[in-house]
């Protein structure tokens, strides 16, 4: 039972959906199919008893090898040798498990079959190769080869209804395997060592002959030498041509600023000038010297100021700014001759040329030298990977020579002591077995395993496919709505019924509150709840009762019970006065009657089976009960006899659903919660009514 109000009409799934299984709802299934699921154990277990009645004694006869760590699996490379020059040797387990692929070949197993015999061995094989391999298959079931763990020891063992032949195949199997092994480890092959050998001498001196070949071509001595010394020369030319390169570029620098100066240089110059005073300023010396003895001789003649002094020192003054003005000196002789500079010039030009000449020719020569390096170094590069590949071919062919020559040498004195030595030992030899194993518990065991699988399976199956509901869990899940009560079916009522009641009360005190809170919680302060059934026999009417008595008597709420289209003689109001209760009629409505002086009013008979009310009628009457009384219960009659429920349940404030368990379909089920609320009823949840508990009750009290 859960107690969960829903939010809306569209959310109809309930909230604890998705809760954790019960051990009582896991039980449940299995106690409901228990017939079923019997049945589906003991078919199982009843074919593993005649199985286990008719198993054949198997008997088991095994034998232990011990093997021995020898030269056999010692590896010696055929061409060269690894980096520590040491044979390689495999590990344990390696030796072990090709001594036990020996031991399990086909064809050791065949020759066995066919020294003991195939007839001996199974008798029911046919002659020829169809039965041996027939035998051959039986066979790789029956024989197990295995290593010990841990240890050098392998155990063979083979399941056979006779001991004899068991013990007699094993020890056989045992001889055989160790004849063959002596007969692949001895083989050996010497011509195919010598023409091993002579191959690997003849394409020695084939490598030997190009290798020389390639040298007298190419004027190789030492290839990796020559290699080095032509790159060693290269840099060094390529050096010297740089330097040269500077050089030349230095000369051409200073032969051209020589050329420039040369150009701008005089070719001839003046050598020696004679310089003699100037005639002008002599005459001009005479005649300032005749004025100033004038002037001497008028000063001493005439006063200061006198107009012949004054004339007198203007031309003294005249003569003396002439001199002042007139050279000096005149160029009376002058000498030119070539110019030494230029001389000179011409002289350090004409050698930078020749320098200049000289470099450029020794670039020219260092140039043709560097470009025959580089030719001979490409050629040598070219042929180098050849060279290389000639060489190593050469190195891997003389080592591969040698190591086959040491290896003939070796097997050939291995084989003249081979057959001395042997690394297989047997431990314990095969012995016909006492002892028998029929699988017998083994197959019981198996049988109860498959039988309880398979009773798992159909209680499983069958729970999934039911298309009834057992537990509220399952109709919460399979209606998408919760289950407001659990209503148990039984024949004793936990409390006192009164005289009058016609039905014996199922819902409990807890129950009835639950989905009485539910109808206050939708309205506010008077409600309707519509019950509906989705067929007849569900436990409508009685739900309806325990609703409205509990709300009558344990909530002191005055609650009216409408009875709508009860089947014919079995309303609820004829139940009552037919078993003694008093019903009183009161003048508010002649439909509603009182029981008992209490808060519980029902109706007399609404309508019957077939009448037709419209849907105001029904709604001018429920609105006018809920004004009169806080709570109003509707017994609808079920959606299989009438449709009146869809037009009661979008009157009622909220609806209830009551299914049966184990009988109500859940599609019957869920077509009455989609039609009544396409309707327009909003329904609260379901109850699932008459319930019965398959779990025994010593069970059920302890899970």
């Amino acid at each position: 039972m859960t107690d969960q109000t829903l939010k809306s009409e569209d959310d109809q799934r309930p909230r604890n959906a998705g809760a954790a299984i019960t051990i009582r709802e896991l039980a449940t299934p299995v106690f409901y199919h228990w017939r079923k699921a019997l049945i589906a154990f003991l078919i199982p277990v009843l074919l593993a008893l005649a199985a286990a009645t008719l198993a054949q004694p198997i008997y088991t006869a095994q034998s232990r090898l011990l093997i021995l760590l020898g030269d056999d699996y010692v590896f010696r490379r055929s061409v060269g040798e690894d980096a520590t020059g040491n044979p390689q040797t495999f590990d344990r387990a390696q030796i072990v498990h090709a001594e036990m692929e020996i031991l399990g070949s086909r064809e050791i197993r065949e020759k066995t079959l066919t020294d003991i015999g195939l007839s001996r061995v199974y008798p029911k094989a046919r002659p020829g190769p169809a039965g041996m391999n027939a035998a051959l298959e039986q066979l790789g079931r029956d024989l197990t080869i295995e290593n010990v763990p841990q240890s050098n020891t392998i155990e063979v063992r083979l399941r056979h209804r006779d001991p004899r032949v068991a013990a007699d195949f094993v020890n056989r199997l045992v001889q055989n395997y160790i004849a063959s092994r002596r007969e692949i480890f001895q083989r050996a092959d010497s011509a195919a060592v010598t023409d091993q050998q002579r191959g690997l001498s003849d394409q020695l001196a084939a490598t030997e002959a190009q290798i020389a070949d390639l040298s007298n071509r190419y004027a190789i001595g030492d290839y990796d030498q020559e290699v080095q010394g032509v790159q060693s020369q290269q840099t060094t030319l390529t050096a010297q041509l740089a330097a040269q390169d500077q050089l030349i570029a230095t000369a051409a620098a200073r032969a051209n600023r020589l050329a420039s100066q040369l150009h701008n240089s005089a070719g001839v110059i003046s050598l020696n000038t004679d310089d003699t005073r100037s005639q002008q300023v002599t005459a001009l010396t005479d005649n300032l010297m005749l004025l100033r003895e004038r002037r001497r001789v008028a000063a001493a003649r005439y006063a200061d100021g006198y107009p012949l002094v004054i004339e007198l020192d203007r031309q003294i003054a005249d003569l003396e700014n002439q001199i002042a003005a007139a050279p000096q000196s005149q160029t009376t002789l002058v000498r030119s001759g070539p110019n030494p500079v230029a001389q000179q010039i011409e002289t350090q030009l004409a050698t930078t040329r020749g320098e200049l000449a000289g470099l450029q020719s020794g670039r020219a020569q260092l140039s043709d030298a560097l470009g025959a390096a580089r030719s001979r170094l490409a050629s040598l590069v070219e042929i180098g990977p050849r060279y290389r590949e000639l060489t190593r071919q050469r190195t891997l062919t003389e080592t591969a020579y040698r190591s086959v020559a040491e290896n003939a040498e070796d097997s050939r004195l291995q084989s003249s002591i081979a057959g001395a030595n042997a690394n297989v030992r047997v431990i314990e030899a095969a012995q016909p077995p006492t002892k028998a194993r029929t699988g017998r518990l083994l197959i019981l065991a198996a049988g109860v395993v498959v039988g309880t699988l398979a009773a798992l399976a159909v209680i499983i199956v069958s729970a999934a496919a039911s298309p009834v509901m057992l537990t509220p869990r399952d109709a919460e899940v399979r209606l998408r709505a919760p289950v407001l009560a659990t209503v148990p079916l039984g024949e004793d009522d936990d409390s006192p019924l009164p005289r009058w009641r016609p039905l014996t009360s199922r819902l409990t005190a807890d129950q009835a509150a639950l989905i009485l809170r539910r109808l206050r919680e939708t309205a506010d302060a008077r409600a309707a709840l519509a019950v509906i059934g989705p067929e007849d026999g569900v436990g409508v009417t009685s739900i309806a009762l325990d609703l409205a008595m509990a709300s009558a008597f344990r909530s002191g709420s005055e609650t009216l019970l409408i009875d709508a289209e009860p089947r014919e003689d079995a309303s609820i109001a004829m139940a009552i006065h037919g078993l003694g209760g008093r019903l009183t009629n009161i003048p508010d409505s002649p439909y509603v009657l009182r029981v008992e002086d209490s808060n519980l009013y029902v109706t007399t008979p609404m309508t019957r089976t077939g009448s037709n009310i419209s849907e105001a009628r029904w709604r001018t009457f429920i609105d006018g009960m809920k004004a009169r009384f806080p709570v109003v219960i509707v017994d609808t009659p079920s959606l299989q006899r009438s449709s009146a429920a869809l037009l009661l349940a979008p009157l009622a404030d909220l609806s209830v659903g009551v299914i049966e368990a184990e009988e109500t379909r859940t599609a019957v089920a869920a077509n009455l919660i989609e039609r009544v609320t396409a309707a327009g009823g909003t329904v609260a949840g379901v109850i699932l009514n008459m319930r019965r508990f398959h779990i025994p009750r010593f069970i059920y009290s302890r899970i």
